[in-house]
């Protein structure tokens, strides 16, 4: 199966590549939409700023092309915040697949938000199968969506905020799978189920 994984500035891709092909998976890493089309679904990773990502999509034609992706889609970190509205850091416009705008964290003991973290599932996903309905995951991360009917899990860190989210084929989570244990993995394993 092959699983696009969007090449871009923002892009965090040696890890997550590394994990999607030990479940399998074909990846094909590129910032090309010819490439990426003949994908069954698209990871889009990121780490960095928020407006230089942006800008970086816009160069190479991926900006207005990924809100209209009609198969699985899943944002990790920076991907998911982009899948919102807008973000204050930058400030930067969001692809506005989901409502939400991305806001830096208000009372917490220090920035980034860097570590392990509590994830609360709120009811079901396919995203979930086989999971507990708590566990712990690694965040690193300035900025975070509010909870909203878009959430799928929460989690906190001084204040409550989305962990995942989801809209259709698209799901964004805010920690990094990849760097998640065994939780991580077969969340990506549920992902990849997803696509087949």
């Amino acid at each position: 199966m092959k699983i696009g994984l969007v090449a871009y500035s923002g892009g965090n891709v040696r890890s997550i590549r590394s994990a999607l092909e030990s479940l399998g998976a074909k990846v094909i890493y590129s910032d090309q939409p010819t490439r990426l089309e003949s994908c069954a679904a698209l990871v889009f990773p990121g780490v960095g700023a928020a407006l230089s990502a942006v800008e970086d999509l816009r160069r190479r034609g991926l900006w207005d092309w990924l809100p209209a992706w009609d198969r699985p889609f899943l944002g990790i970190c920076l991907g998911m915040q982009l899948l919102g509205k807008s973000s204050e850091e930058g400030p930067a416009p969001g692809l506005g697949v989901l409502p939400y705008e991305v806001q830096v964290f208000r009372n917490v003991p220090r920035l980034p938000h860097i570590g392990w973290n509590l994830v609360r599932l709120l009811g079901t996903d396919p995203l979930w199968n086989g999971l507990p309905t708590e566990f712990y995951a690694y965040f690193v991360h300035s900025y975070r969506a509010g909870v909203g009917d878009y959430t799928i899990a929460e989690t906190e860190y001084g204040e409550l905020f989305s962990a995942a989210v989801r809209q259709g084929l698209f799901w964004g989570v805010q920690f990094h799978p990849e760097k998640s244990g065994q939780v991580g993995l077969q969340i990506l394993r549920n992902f990849l189920k997803l696509c087949s």
